[in-house]
């Protein structure tokens, strides 16, 4: 059987769909003259048979509240096995509809005003502020570079830690950086969270989206011991393109700790998904491998390219290594600028956005967040602004 070939190449006007990535970003820099490469989803078509699975709906006609179905599970548990050697209890997984909201409930949950969460710096945002909008202390444990990549600095920790730390907040694959943390260094952040008694909250959202030749590892398949406090959330909004539909799940293997975040989704209404997001879901487990398999090949191809682009024409430009997301941690600290000085050339002279690293805390000063999940004509557009600009930005 002849394996589809996928039109990744096609470009699709985002604009007036009410878009985050454009439409809003539109707003906020009040042009549309600007190429995008900011917000972190994909400008591909999704998957033919979720699109099918929408139409479906819409053909029936009737709207109406809509529940976890059996296929929903079975999907989510057989993908995590065949895919990430994870497994997974039907009875462990909690619906709730967005990882940011996971992440703040379970801080409010799992913690109290005034308890101490540690979480690695440059850090996703909503992560971040999951803990500080709970009257949480933020612990920034700043990620270390060793050579070329980004490590978790474990004597920090060591040192950072005290009676009033409750929690540890991971980002695996690690949002904005790109890091793919090796099974060795989830086994010693998982040490480390037995060793001082903290909830261990991963989110897994980027977490099959890897570079060539990069296996991600779950959380999930770590020791039982660390499994007793580990929270995990995911979802497959990013792997397929579909963050619109506005579903993710919490994987809690501890019965205790499941039933307290349970009764806190509860308290606040949180009990169904959208009728398309259970379309999608069933769909997306069983007849979109194909797909997935080849946009990953085609964001590989993307990167060989940026690459490629930036040493020959931009070179003060230096990408990091990406084992996981379609974003590429940038720095540009060689050009001699300033954060705001590179933010005005990007609009005003490139006319392109990207996210500036401040976005990810002060240690993100320096670096810029790309999104190279777009057909390669429109980065191809967006780079050529950047090398006709770029004299411009080194004098």
């Amino acid at each position: 059987m002849s394996r589809q070939v996928f039109n990744f190449d096609e470009v699709i006007d985002r604009r007036g769909t009410h878009c985050g990535k454009w439409d809003t970003m539109d707003e906020k820099y009040k042009t549309k003259d600007l190429i995008h490469l900011g917000v972190a989803d994909m400008d591909f078509r999704s998957p033919q048979p979720i699109i099918d699975s929408f139409r479906q709906c819409l053909e029936h006609g009737i709207f109406g509240y809509t529940d976890l179905s059996d296929s929903f599970y079975e999907g989510f548990i057989s993908w995590m096995e065949r895919r990430h050697s994870a497994y997974v209890k039907r009875e462990e997984i909690v619906f709730c509809p967005r990882i940011n909201i996971s992440s703040s409930l379970c801080v409010e949950t799992l913690t109290r005003e005034g308890d101490e969460v540690i979480i690695q710096t440059p850090a996703y945002g909503p992560l971040y502020q999951s803990i500080v909008k709970n009257n949480r202390k933020a612990v920034n444990n700043p990620l270390s570079l060793d050579r070329e990549k980004y490590v978790i600095d474990f004597q920090k920790l060591e040192e950072q830690v005290s009676p009033d730390t409750k929690m540890f907040i991971l980002c695996s694959p690690h949002n904005p950086v790109g890091r793919v943390w090796s099974r060795e260094e989830l086994e010693k952040v998982g040490e480390f969270c037995v060793k001082h008694d903290l909830i261990l909250f991963v989110d897994e959202i980027h977490g099959d989206i890897t570079a060539q030749g990069v296996d991600f590892i779950s959380s999930l398949s770590l020791s039982k011991k660390v499994r007793k406090r580990l929270v995990v959330a995911t979802s497959l909004t990013k792997t397929f393109n579909i963050p619109g539909v506005i579903l993710s799940y919490l994987v809690i293997p501890n019965e205790e700790i499941r039933e307290k975040v349970a009764r806190s989704i509860d308290r606040i209404g949180m009990h169904n998904p959208t009728i398309f997001s259970m379309a999608a879901t069933e769909a997306a487990y069983t007849q979109c491998d194909d797909w997935y398999e080849a946009v990953l090949v085609y964001i590989d191809e993307n990167e060989k390219y940026t690459r490629s682009f930036f040493s020959e024409n931009m070179p003060e430009f230096r990408i990091y290594p990406r084992e996981g997301t379609y974003l590429l941690w940038i720095d540009y600290r060689a050009l001699g600028c300033t954060e705001e000085e590179l933010d005005k050339w990007f609009i005003e002279e490139a006319r392109v956005s990207v996210y500036m690293g401040t976005v990810f805390q002060e240690e993100g000063r320096g670096f810029i967040r790309l999104n190279i999940a777009s057909p390669r004509k429109l980065l191809e557009e967006a780079y050529r602004r950047m090398a006709e600009a770029y004299g411009n930005l080194k004098k």
